[in-house]
């Protein structure tokens, strides 16, 4: 069936490879929220749970090109994962997850995607994909997730939000976490690169995320912070400047171009 799929997807991306379209992606963070509401000190991180999403479009209603890179920054929300439970990538990353992971798994969501040939992007064949977050051990020196995503035939219908792909897609994607200045506070930024594989799913047919949402959950640990032994949360807050939170995203294409979008939501 996979080798079917993909031979068809390849024989319209051969003869679809002239027609071009120049159009620009349109970025939007449409999910940027925390709860409980609050801002949190440094020596007093306040524990929450994090809701983020971003949904990726064309200015001609077209399949959107493909983003090679990401960096995720909630102003003033670091993260604590030595605090909690954890797995190595390489569990994460097997044909199934192994069972050391259960515990390590810190949030959920759904990854909508539109493939199709890359000289035609008026083709959008749906590849809705379950993601699942887990805290890994070996991401680097601040931790970080591994973002595991997956998906079996049939596709999805078009617009909906079922977990369903054209081929089957089980693998993770490795995600530390780097240390910024966001609005003058101290926030974890999450940074990673789309491998070749998800973004070109077969010779010559391109992938490119339409939508991601996810949900970190509100886990608790004790953690030394300061000195001083604390309750935190994977992820938690520790300032917010005014009254609104910015939650900035980068995008970087494969043509090593950068986008910006930020959203604005009560602390």
């Amino acid at each position: 069936m996979r080798k079917r799929l993909i031979a068809a997807l390849t024989v319209v991306a051969v003869l679809s490879f002239g027609g071009v379209a120049f159009a620009e992606n349109i970025y939007e963070v449409h999910i940027a929220n925390s709860s409980p509401k609050g801002k949190g000190t440094p020596s007093k991180p306040l524990p929450v749970k994090l809701g983020f999403g971003y949904t990726v479009g064309d200015t001609e209603g077209l399949r959107p090109t493909v983003i090679e890179q990401y960096r995720i920054a909630p102003e003033g929300l670091v993260t604590f994962p030595k605090a909690f439970p954890s797995c190595k990538f390489s569990q994460a990353n097997a044909p199934q997850v192994a069972r050391a992971c259960n515990k390590a798994k810190v949030g959920s969501g759904l990854v909508r995607n539109e493939a199709g040939p890359g000289g035609d992007r008026s083709v959008k064949l749906v590849c809705n994909l379950r993601l699942s977050l887990y805290n890994i051990s070996d991401a680097g020196r601040l931790g970080g997730m591994a973002i595991r995503l997956d998906g079996d035939p049939p596709p999805a219908a078009p617009g909906s939000r079922d977990v369903g792909c054209a081929i089957s897609v089980h693998t993770a994607i490795k995600a530390p976490f780097f240390n910024v200045r966001l609005e003058g506070l101290k926030t974890s930024e999450l940074r990673f690169t789309v491998p070749v594989q998800l973004q070109e799913p077969a010779p010559g047919v391109q992938n490119a995320v339409v939508e991601a949402t996810s949900t970190v959950l509100r886990k608790t640990a004790k953690a030394k912070v300061r000195g001083k032994t604390r309750t935190v949360g994977f992820y938690s807050e520790i300032g917010c400047k005014g009254r609104d939170r910015t939650t900035r995203v980068t995008f970087v294409d494969t043509q090593a171009r950068s986008f910006t979008a930020n959203r604005k939501s009560p602390c």
